[in-house]
């Protein structure tokens, strides 16, 4: 097989940010005044065969994402760096969030899609990271409010190795 694919679901958890870690040097943008720095845990996914539904969003916790945000002229739009564990392998990349609506499906909610472009890392030459996102007014946890949606996105990872 000539690439490795994921589909994870992310939880952004509480963390104390690292000072300076959300760098120009680091990220090639300038970062938000607050709250740029950002903590995720990726959880596996459990789906029926017959349909692809999914029947357990958090099956077991596989991953974590370290991330950086920042603004562009573009209000709706973020500018999005990371660097993903996934078990020994770390992976940074680069890219842009996209708020998509204000309050929908309903009020207090907003769907977000990001991406990054993936860089090289073990036996990868690189890849890409997309997610269907969710955010509500919990800054933190898996539980929206209101409650009764998945928080905060569904991700998926397709990792490309290096060719002989």
């Amino acid at each position: 097989m000539k690439e490795d694919i994921y589909l994870l679901r992310s939880i952004r958890e509480p963390q104390d940010a690292g000072a300076a870690w959300c760098s120009s040097d680091r990220t090639g943008f300038d970062a938000f005044l607050t709250d740029a720095e950002r903590f995720f845990s990726f959880w596996s996914v459990q789906s029926r065969a017959e349909d692809g539904r999914v029947t357990d969003a958090q099956a077991g916790r596989v991953a974590e994402l370290r991330g950086c945000f920042g603004p562009t002229p573009e209000r709706a739009r973020q500018n999005f760096y990371a660097e993903i564990r996934l078990g020994p392998l770390l992976v940074e990349g680069h890219g842009e969030c996209l708020a998509l609506a204000l309050d929908f499906p309903e009020q207090g909610l907003f769907p977000v899609r990001c991406q990054l472009v993936l860089g090289k890392a073990g036996p990868y030459v690189g890849g890409l990271l997309t997610t269907n996102t969710l955010t509500s007014k919990a800054p933190f946890g898996g539980v929206t409010e209101p409650p009764g949606y998945t928080q905060a996105s569904i991700a998926t990872i397709r990792l490309w190795r290096t060719q002989p």
